[in-house]
């Protein structure tokens, strides 16, 4: 009977191992792993636990690669985009503000750390942080260090010579155990060794809170039988160590020698700090970044004072759109003619290319370029006027301007490009108010646009990066009140 019921047993443990087995197979896969958690339904190369679209293998697609998603228009995809999005969750649905974006860098003020800094972006030293994150703006903080020769003076113990060798710490860490060739320096006392190596570089981080920066300098003597002993090369009592403090804000050390000696032994060494970004009263250096298509973008350049104040005191009325001749008053403030623009002009192409943008992509690889750089201000908050029109360089300068500023200069850029561009000028009769864009010539369906003497000009708002090519801000509607041609 025992014999039976342990039979018994072992056919249910069986049974239940087969059954078992049966059901935690799916796909192929084991029920609760890693893997059936990855699937990945429409092959799209993102899984679909992480996946907006997880059945949908063109969700991410842009077959005309001209920055709109094929799914915005669907059943369609070459040279056939649209402006009209479909519907997506809204991540802050009880936020009027979602778009707002005070200091135009493409960060929404609800998200931003510093919502109302222009300057969020510039970095004048290019050290990769943003001056207003910079403990020092004008300099990329470095330390380079060099140990030329040392002497050990008197006896560290009952030897006559020492086995030399150096430890480098910054703020207490360790960074270089320096040695002769993986060897300790064999020296007598009293002879001067000298040293041959490899600049020692230390990168401080720009953002760094400290003020300060802790250089220290030991000098060892190696003993075989017990620790080794630090050689006494402090210059100051009860300091048996090198120590030197780095104000990382005034980029200066506490001490400016280039020796130092203790009771053991002497140091002859040299620290060189990185130079100050150097401020040309030629030139207005501007720093401008944007991203598009997932890419962080970066351009530097050199404006000449002397171009800019040509500018700031040209004699020109800085309300064309009320001249008698408004159209060519309007017209003339887009200079696709001057060098700044043609060099900015050929260095954004050039940066278009390097990814391989096509026509309609580097159209908006431009445009967020634009948007992103020139903080949206009224001109009676810039300028104390009602109206008051900018030329592109002024704008570039300023960093800054409203419609009409960021459109001309948009303007100005892809008619140095030899793209076919209009100015587009709406009056708001409710409001008295206007608003001016652009409208660009391109091939194929990109969205809203006006049509003029046979071609159709493509909607480009400059103001703000919530729009591509072809997208309508909602309080725009109608024909515009003027097409200006470049």
């Amino acid at each position: 009977m025992y014999k039976k019921k342990i039979a018994l047993i072992l056919i249910s443990i069986i049974i239940l191992t087969v059954f078992t087995g049966c059901t935690i197979l799916e796909n192929n896969n084991p029920v609760g792993s890693d893997i059936s958690n990855k699937t990945d339904s429409d092959k799209d190369g993102v899984i679909d636990e992480k996946d907006d679209f997880p059945y949908d293998p063109s969700a991410s697609v842009d077959s005309d690669d001209d920055g709109y998603p094929d799914r915005w228009n669907p059943g369609k995809s070459q040279q056939d985009s649209t402006s009209n999005p479909s519907l997506e969750l809204d991540e802050f649905p009880n936020d009027p503000d979602e778009w707002k974006d005070s200091d135009g860098d493409r960060v929404g003020d609800n998200s931003d750390v510093y919502p109302n800094d222009p300057n969020e972006w510039s970095d004048t030293d290019e050290d990769g942080y943003g001056d207003n994150s910079d403990i020092n703006p004008f300099v990329d903080l470095s330390i380079q260090i060099n140990l030329e020769k040392f002497v050990v003076t008197s006896r560290v113990d009952i030897l006559r010579w020492a086995q030399v060798y150096f430890d480098i710490k910054i703020n207490g860490n360790s960074i270089k155990k320096l040695e002769n060739n993986g060897k300790r320096w064999w020296v007598l006392i009293k002879r001067i060794k000298e040293i041959h190596h490899d600049t020692i570089t230390y990168d401080i981080p720009d953002n760094t809170k400290n003020q300060y920066t802790t250089i220290e300098i030991i000098m060892y003597d190696y003993d075989f039988l017990g620790e080794d002993d630090v050689i006494d090369i402090g210059y100051e009592k009860n300091q048996d160590t090198l120590i030197l403090s780095l104000d990382n804000k005034q980029n200066t050390l506490n001490v400016n020698r280039k020796t130092t000696e203790g009771s053991k032994g002497k140091l002859w060494y040299d620290i060189t700090l990185s130079e100050e970004t150097p401020i040309d009263d030629k030139y207005f250096n501007r720093v401008y970044k944007w991203f598009f298509k997932n890419n962080q973008w970066k351009l530097t350049m050199d404006i000449p004072i002397d171009v800019y104040d040509k500018y700031v005191n040209s004699n020109v009325d800085r309300s064309p759109q009320n001249q008698p001749y408004s159209n060519d008053a309007m017209a003339a403030f887009v200079t696709s003619n001057e060098k700044v623009i043609i060099d900015l002009a050929n260095e954004l192409k050039a940066l278009a290319g390097s990814a391989s943008y096509n026509t309609v992509t580097t159209a908006n690889f431009i445009l967020r370029f634009v948007q992103v750089n020139v903080l949206y201000i009224l001109d009676n908050e810039s300028q104390g006027s009602i109206e008051h029109w900018k030329f592109p360089v002024e704008t570039l300068v300023d960093k800054n301007g409203d419609c009409e500023d960021s459109a001309v200069l948009f303007a100005s850029i892809m008619d140095a490009l030899g793209y076919d561009v209009v100015l587009l000028f709406y009056k708001f009769e409710d409001k008295n108010s206007g608003h001016l864009a652009v409208g660009i010539h391109l091939q194929g369906n990109h969205g809203e646009c006006v049509e003029d003497n046979g071609k159709k000009y493509f909607y480009c708002e400059t103001t703000t990066s919530q729009f591509v090519i072809g997208q309508l801000p909602l309080e725009i509607e109608g024909q515009p009140k003027k097409i200006i041609h470049i």
